[in-house]
């Protein structure tokens, strides 16, 4: 994503996001850094004799779980952003000309017309 100006993106996706979901992000992503601390803290914690028994025990359950895989049956996942950029396209056709992003910052799909 050469010539691709990150801060702008991030300014625009900022300024079209409300109050609250600008909240709700915060608040997130602080849930998320305390659990992460919470999980660095008891890895600091564990003796290398604990990382070994750990690491067996893992391994073991990996082994049952494998045992018990069921293979004949698929799970399909289908990413819907560029069908939604496309969607918006048809719809605004000056769009297929300008350069536009459908996601959230950390997963942007940008249309052809950006990427050139």
């Amino acid at each position: 994503m050469q010539g691709i100006d990150k801060e702008k993106i991030a300014k625009i996706i900022e300024e079209n996001t409300g109050e609250k979901y600008n909240a709700f992000s915060k608040k997130k992503q602080d849930r998320m850094d305390k659990r992460n601390a919470e999980i660095k803290a008891t890895i600091a914690k564990l003796k290398e004799d604990d990382l070994e028994r750990l690491w067996k025990e893992v391994d073991e359950r990996t082994s049952v779980l494998e045992a018990s895989r069921e293979l004949s049956r698929h799970c399909v996942h289908i990413d819907m952003d560029a069908f939604f950029a496309a969607v918006e396209m048809r719809d605004e056709p000056r769009l297929r000309t300008i350069p536009m992003a459908v996601g959230s910052f950390p997963m942007l799909t940008v249309s052809e017309a950006s990427k050139a």
